[in-house]
């Protein structure tokens, strides 16, 4: 049996203390009178009442009834279908979701600090980015797949530093095709970075090409029956979800503001977006929503060839708002309280990662992939703080690695400065 150093103790003590600070900073309540509002306009909340109620993926829009859906991926209304099945949709129902939002958010700010050694990047470092994760005023998220998402890709995060430093052993292989598995229908933005994180193992890594070829089948085999399930449904592919075009159109607009909430705000997103326009979802209805977001897709394109300039100016905006996003109260476009917190670390994160590409390279792989892939999606459509919620540990550990790396070197050039005066008496 492994004997526990006193090191081993005092970071299992911080690990866990990290875990009780993250539940009082979003401490999770019960109400008894507390209901779960499904026509509220959560595409996610509708999706999981058709699934209760009918059986189906169906009826993502508030607007009007529009049949079978890919809207969004389906494994988050599931969850949320499962727990609205077991518990109803009264206090009982919201204390459980409220709850396992605040578990799985608690959950990634104590991994931290284990990914970060795993990277090279020291306990201490992923320690320090757990802090400013919690100071910058993030609660976990009931409206959208954010909170669970960031869960995964953490653990996705430590399947691909293993990859890159080891020969991964047949379970460790399961576990990655599993949690990439669920990732891609949880959120499929992270197919480019399955993608290339692939590719790289091909040219970079030592591992097997069997071991490479599993890393990459066994995802898809797991998210086949859902892609089954939409050609069957719509008689045509479709990877995981068909909003793209929509979500284009909605964004790449005469009226279209860079932030969703600006767009809520000012009624475009009511006027384009069929969860709240009458016309728009009766247009679904119609066509269908294949053939609707296909639609979309040509009208959007079609915009951004004749506003080749205004295109260009949201989606510069759109990027400034995703690293440096603006003070958000809204739940449903995403809580952000001290964004000052989360500046300081982005610009630090920048510094981090050149470090990062000298100390740790393989790290820099890792890290640096998340924050170049994942976010090209957002550029081109309406931005809201939540969207960046999955990545944010992405900025927080290398902007904690440049701080322990500065200080570090500080602490030397003092103890330097003090050895030479005491030389030179």
């Amino acid at each position: 049996m492994p004997t526990w150093t006193a090191q081993k103790w005092i970071q299992s003590i911080a690990v866990a203390g990290l875990g009780i600070a993250s539940f009082c900073f979003n401490p999770p309540e019960y109400h008894r009178n507390a209901i779960i509002v499904v026509h509220g306009g959560s595409e996610a909340f509708a999706l999981a009442e058709s699934i209760v109620n009918h059986h189906s993926f169906s009826d993502p829009f508030k607007a009007l009834p529009t049949g079978p859906s890919a809207q969004i991926a389906p494994l988050y209304p599931a969850y949320l279908a499962f727990v609205i099945a077991a518990f109803g949709h009264g206090g009982v129902a919201v204390a459980v979701l409220d709850w396992s939002m605040a578990l799985m958010l608690a959950l990634q700010t104590m991994l931290l600090p284990a990914l970060s050694r795993r990277l090279g990047l020291g306990f201490w470092t992923g320690f320090l980015a757990s802090l400013a994760f919690m100071a910058t005023g993030i609660p976990p998220t009931l409206m959208s797949e954010a909170t669970p998402a960031g869960l995964l890709i953490i653990m996705a995060a430590f399947s691909m530093s293993k990859s890159f430093t080891e020969k991964m052993s047949t379970k460790s292989l399961i576990v990655s095709g599993v949690v990439w598995g669920a990732l891609l229908l949880m959120q499929p933005a992270v197919i480019l970075v399955l993608v290339v994180w692939l590719l790289l193992l091909h040219f970079r890594s030592q591992s097997s090409i069997r071991q490479k070829i599993a890393l990459g089948l066994l995802p898809i085999i797991l998210v086949s029956p859902w892609m089954v399930r939409n050609f069957l449904v719509f008689h045509k592919p479709v990877f995981i979800r068909d909003n793209l075009g929509m979500e284009l159109a909605v964004s790449n607009n005469p009226c279209a503001s860079v932030l969703f909430e600006t767009n809520l705000e000012s009624g475009c997103y009511s006027r384009v977006h069929p969860n709240l326009s009458y016309e728009e979802a009766l247009k679904v209805q119609q066509l269908g929503e294949v053939e609707y977001n296909q639609v979309k897709l040509r009208e959007a394109t079609g915009w951004i060839r004749a506003n080749p300039a205004a295109f260009a100016a949201l989606s510069a905006r759109r990027f400034e708002a995703f690293w440096l996003p603006p003070f958000s109260s809204n739940p449903e476009t995403g809580v952000l309280l001290r964004p000052s917190v989360l500046y300081c670390f982005t610009l630090a994160s920048v510094a981090g990662m050149f470090v990062m590409w000298r100390n740790a390279r393989f790290s820099a792989y890792v890290v640096g992939l998340w924050l170049v892939l994942f976010p090209l999606t957002y550029y081109v459509t309406q931005s809201g703080a939540r969207f960046r919620y999955p990545i944010l540990w992405a900025t927080f550990l290398p902007g904690s690695y440049f701080l322990t790396q500065l200080a570090q070197g500080l602490s030397g050039g003092l103890r330097t400065s003090k050895q030479l005066a005491e030389f030179f008496g």
